[in-house]
């Protein structure tokens, strides 16, 4: 999945997901709050179930703080006719979504999933990504990948 979009919320909770990201999603998707970053996943249920199975594989000492996290930051939403799914509020505020009120969000494909980010949050992150210190760590990392 590919691309970025920004997206209005309206007085529902609702977002469009962008029409180009539909088919591969479905209509039963699972979001899930980002374990790293400041912004919702949202996975179509194949992609998730391939997630979770990784997931389940590992040792059970290793990961049942990552397990439980996972599993409580996430829940079920369904795409109506229209393309849209409801946002938890409360799952944006324990992600951490601080301008979640400014009704506007920022959708982006990221290969596996979509990720759903406040404005101020993906400048912020745009402009880490950007840093000559990112942009040289991300050139050594293709570098060693022999890209």
């Amino acid at each position: 999945m590919l691309g970025r979009y920004v997206v209005s919320v309206d007085s529902k909770n609702r977002i469009c997901v962008p029409h180009k990201f539909r088919g591969e999603l479905g209509t039963k998707c699972v979001i899930s709050k980002d374990l790293e970053d400041k912004c919702l996943n949202l996975y179509s249920y194949e992609r998730w179930k391939e997630f979770t199975e990784k997931i389940e594989r590992l040792p059970a000492t290793r990961m049942k703080r990552a397990r439980q996290s996972i599993y409580y930051n996430s829940e079920d939403v369904e795409l109506d006719a229209q393309g849209r799914i409801i946002i938890n509020q409360q799952l944006c505020k324990d992600t951490g979504l601080p301008h979640w009120q400014e009704r506007e969000l920022i959708v982006v494909g990221n290969s596996n999933c979509v990720q759903i980010w406040s404005v101020p949050d993906w400048n912020e992150f745009i402009a880490g990504l950007n840093s000559q210190e990112s942009r040289e760590k991300i050139i050594n990392d293709f570098l060693e990948m022999d890209i």
